[in-house]
């Protein structure tokens, strides 16, 4: 239901935007104007994706190719009253030029006049004149291979980046590998052709490579087939988060469950900040929970690179991925719709927006901008609803200003860490450094005994505040060491002198360090994706030696126990 604020405004913009004709002749036209300003509503509200706004538009146009330039009219009216912003405008009519088949089709001119208005005017044009429609719309589907490698079995999902499918990976298949399937998003047509779209693309995708964490999805490839430009990652089994919010009906999730999801979240995005990365387009859709209970954000792979006064021009992305549809409204904070540099504020406004529904079961403003919500002076409703120890941080995170809101995810994290700290404390207290080994050498001896054991719960990770100022110093240079080594491949090569090296020095000055127990993590998870392509290549010893490898550095980590499990026995 959206509120009277929201219907108001919808009013007094509809008012002012709608074209009118008092000729009769054209009350017909105002039939598609009425689907197209629904259309815009529901984009509004972040009911819809840009691109399925775009959709909205091409299909009105091939219904009736005659109403091409009402509904550009139409378009440019709406976005002169700042209902749409300029770069939804030119992305729209953009779509508006691509239906045309016939040779009396009719497309838009555009003649700019100046950054804030554009023209349009009927023009007849031939069909080689018209932007060809990407061939994948008729010849790309299920039972299609790309690459001569990846068989398309099914569509897992849709968005305004592309297409999520599942796929048989034959070079899998062919090693006996148990695990053969991987999705892959085929990015849509508007992005496949724009050559800063590309650029900037691989280059994300490159980090989001590096983005090992157990609660991002990995991304492995990023590649292209002729025209189809495409990018590997691990299949996921559950939902993704706007599914089980919509099988909630607006009902809030179980405490307990929300604040897994919200921890998970954090740690996710305080990760990919820490490596200087936002993800720009934080929102249900791009969160997966898998069928274990696990939060994993996907879509990194079209994340910004935050502004650093030390980056490099070389580093710098001109490619803004809000300009081709990779931005939410509804989850957008007020500077990402000013078109400003990202900053992981921006992160932390969708994690809150995301955090308040999933313990309130409600938007805070109603699914509007926080554009608009700032303009109304709408402050978070059905406050009551959630939890009280968690309404000031949540607040905090949703402030419409960037300098008043929480800097960044790993802050949002503390402090969610912080108002739930008392009764963990008490069990860690009384666990303390030998329960915590008691429980690690249990787990191990169950899993040599029996099989995979269930792991012990998580640590409770702490930042560096409780230490001693020196020692705060001395984990901060260790940590810039790692982060070294990690960049130019020292993983766990050579001994002594390795990301894996600087991280067990900080465990050993902080046992419970978040950032180190993150950096191990992610160094086990990649042992474990090489462990699994030995035992793919047919070479067991290898892949034991990184299994060994990666119960160092996490010896809790189940994957990694289950392929130690699985190795076969020599005899």
């Amino acid at each position: 239901m959206a509120s009277a604020s929201d219907r108001s405004m919808r009013r007094s913009s509809t008012a002012a935007t709608r074209p009118v004709s008092s000729s009769s002749s054209r009350r017909a036209e105002r039939v598609p104007m009425k689907v197209l300003q629904h259309a815009i509503d529901r984009y509004q509200r972040g009911d819809l994706t840009l691109e399925d706004l775009g959709s909205e538009v091409q299909s009105l146009v091939q219904r009736d190719s005659t109403q091409a330039p009402a509904i550009g009219a139409y378009i440019r009216q709406v976005a002169e009253h700042s209902v749409l912003r300029p770069d939804a405008y030119h992305f729209l009519l953009r779509k508006l030029e691509t239906p045309a088949t016939d040779s009396d089709e009719v497309t838009v001119v555009r003649t700019h006049t100046s950054t804030a208005r554009t023209t349009t005017s009927r023009h007849f044009t031939t069909p080689a004149a018209v932007p060809p429609l990407q061939p994948d719309d008729a010849d790309f589907g299920i039972g299609s291979v790309l690459k001569g490698r990846f068989v398309i079995e099914a569509i897992l999902g849709q968005g305004a980046m592309g297409v999520v499918y599942k796929a048989r990976d034959l070079r899998r298949e062919e090693a006996r590998d148990k695990e053969p399937y991987v999705a892959i998003k085929v990015l849509s047509e508007n992005f496949q052709h724009h050559p800063d779209a590309f650029i900037a693309l691989q280059r994300e995708a490159k980090k989001a490579q590096k983005l090992a964490h157990p609660n991002i999805v990995t991304v492995y490839d990023f590649d292209r087939d002729g025209e189809r430009i495409f990018m590997t990652m691990a299949l996921l089994e559950g939902q993704p988060l706007d599914k089980r919010l919509a099988q909630a009906d607006g009902k809030p999730f179980p405490e307990d469950e929300a604040l897994a999801y919200i921890l998970q979240m954090s740690r996710a995005l305080a990760y990919a900040h820490e490596q200087g990365i936002v993800h720009s387009d934080f929102k249900p859709g791009n969160v997966f929970i898998t069928d274990d209970g696990v939060a994993k954000v996907v879509d990194f792979g079209i994340a910004r690179a935050a502004k650093r006064p030390d980056a490099l021009p070389a580093d710098a992305t001109v490619f803004d991925a809000g300009s081709l549809g990779a931005l939410t409204p509804a989850y957008a904070s007020c500077e990402m719709l000013d078109q400003r540099d990202a900053d992981p504020a921006d992160d932390v406004y969708a994690l809150a927006v995301v955090g308040y529904l999933l313990l309130s079961g409600f938007h805070p403003f109603d699914r509007l901008p926080a554009s608009s919500a700032k303009a109304l002076g709408l402050e978070p409703a059905h406050a009551e609803k959630i939890p009280a120890k968690y309404r000031k941080i949540l607040f905090k995170g949703l402030a419409f200003e960037r300098e008043q809101r929480t800097p960044d995810a790993n802050q949002f994290l503390h402090e969610i860490e912080q108002v739930n700290a008392g009764r963990k404390r008490l069990w860690w207290g009384l666990a303390g450094g030998i329960g915590i080994a008691l429980l690690i050498l249990l787990a191990l001896v169950y899993q040599t005994r029996f099989g995979p054991a269930m792991p012990p719960p998580e640590p409770v990770l702490e930042d560096t505040a409780s230490l001693p100022l020196e020692q705060q110093a001395r984990v901060r240079r260790l940590l810039d060491v790692a982060k070294v080594h990690a960049m130019v491949g020292r993983i766990t090569e050579p001994p002594g002198s390795s990301a894996f090296t600087a991280y067990k020095q900080i465990q050993e000055l902080h046992p419970n360090n978040r950032q180190a127990y993150a950096g191990l993590k992610g160094i086990a998870d990649q042992l474990q994706q090489q462990a699994r392509d030995a035992l793919q290549r047919g070479e067991p010893e290898a892949a034991a030696a990184l299994i060994e490898k990666g119960l160092e550095a996490m010896p809790t980590h189940a994957g990694l126990l289950r392929l130690k499990a699985d190795l076969p026995r020599s005899e």
